[in-house]
């Protein structure tokens, strides 16, 4: 039942350690968990339940009566990176629905992709609203209402028709009243729920194992264009692009990230406590070794992101990140 323990070391001395709380549930009823921590850790689940958030969006069939196909549906499940091929599949969502990046509830960021932003430092520019990592989402979540003839401005707002929808997607999906749920406010401002992690890993395993047709047409997109749900670098890409596809994997902000089978079987859902991001990399992928959820190659594949570098101003590689050890117990 011990969490992760992901150890920074520099020149073979310990600098900094992080844990990380994780569950891993088989799809099927009970199901059995794999609990790295306490499983009924709650967290607010931020943008790893974007899969499910876009599913209204899905359901209405909006992005196809615009003309857009899988990959603005991948934006529309992303926390991209700002490269010039997000903004313009982000730009061809809001051309289609005859929207404006002003109206979008996130701010604007400099793109996580540090080429995008050294670029954007070169030419003079701030970044706007369309650079933030969830713009994606916002497009595909404001041409739904303009199509439905909702309201465009307040769409953020909780007893707005869009968020009602959201949490009856969600309601459905969680097998009980969302509205009980402790809700706040995401880093896009959008509302975004609190629920164990265990919940998470469940949910996880049943939307990839779901046949219906909306369903598998996220994933689908996700899987198929996994580096606009992401970017390059990013864990979640690489996860989706080292296993061809069968899994499917989202993070969410304050170190959270969720996964699954795409081919259905489980699910999981992980959680670093002092919610950095470094040491997803070497927790997650230890953990899914440790389960025999990654083949050999594809373990061979997420080396760098197994024992990440630390690396000086220099480029200079100077520590390394890796998993001290963890005691895993079937429920």
């Amino acid at each position: 039942m011990e969490p992760i323990r992901v150890t920074v070391d520099r020149a073979g001395t310990r600098e900094s350690s992080h844990l990380v709380y994780g569950i891993v549930h088989e799809a099927g009823s009970p199901g059995r968990r794999h609990a790295f921590g306490d499983p009924p850790l709650t967290a607010f689940w931020r943008s790893s339940m974007k899969p499910l958030q876009i599913l209204p969006v899905v359901r209405d069939g909006v992005l196809e009566r615009l003309g857009l196909g899988a990959e603005a549906l991948a934006l529309a499940c992303a926390s991209h990176h700002g490269t010039a091929r997000h903004l313009e599949v982000v730009q061809s969502v809001i051309d289609a629905a005859e929207l404006a990046p002003e109206m979008f509830t996130c701010g604007p960021h400099r793109p996580f992709d540090d080429g995008a932003a050294r670029g954007m430092d070169r030419a003079g520019r701030l970044p706007g609203r369309i650079h933030n990592n969830c713009s994606g989402q916002h497009a595909a979540l404001l041409a739904l209402c303009v199509a439905r003839g909702w309201p465009v401005a307040g769409y953020h707002e909780p007893e707005h028709p869009l968020q009602r929808a959201i949490r009856r997607e969600l309601t459905a999906w969680l097998g009980e009243d969302c509205e009980r749920l402790p809700w706040a406010t995401d880093g896009c401002g959008l509302p975004t729920p609190a629920l164990s992690l265990r919940d998470m890993a469940r949910v996880f395993a049943e939307f990839g194992a779901s046949p219906e047709a909306a369903v598998r047409s996220v994933v689908t997109a996700m899987t198929t264009y996994p580096t606009l749900v992401s970017g390059p670098t990013a864990l979640s890409a690489n996860l989706m692009q080292a296993s061809s596809g069968r899994i499917l994997a989202k993070e969410g902000a304050e170190g959270v990230f969720c996964l699954a089978s795409a081919e259905g079987g489980w699910g999981a859902a992980f959680k670093v406590m002092d919610g950095a991001t470094r040491p997803l990399g070497p927790a997650v992928v230890h953990a899914l070794a440790t389960l025999s959820l990654l083949a050999p190659a594809e373990l061979g594949q997420l080396e760098s992101f197994a024992h990440p570098v630390v690396r000086n101003t220099c480029g200079n590689e100077v520590g390394v990140l890796s998993v001290e050890g963890e005691s895993c117990s079937s429920m």
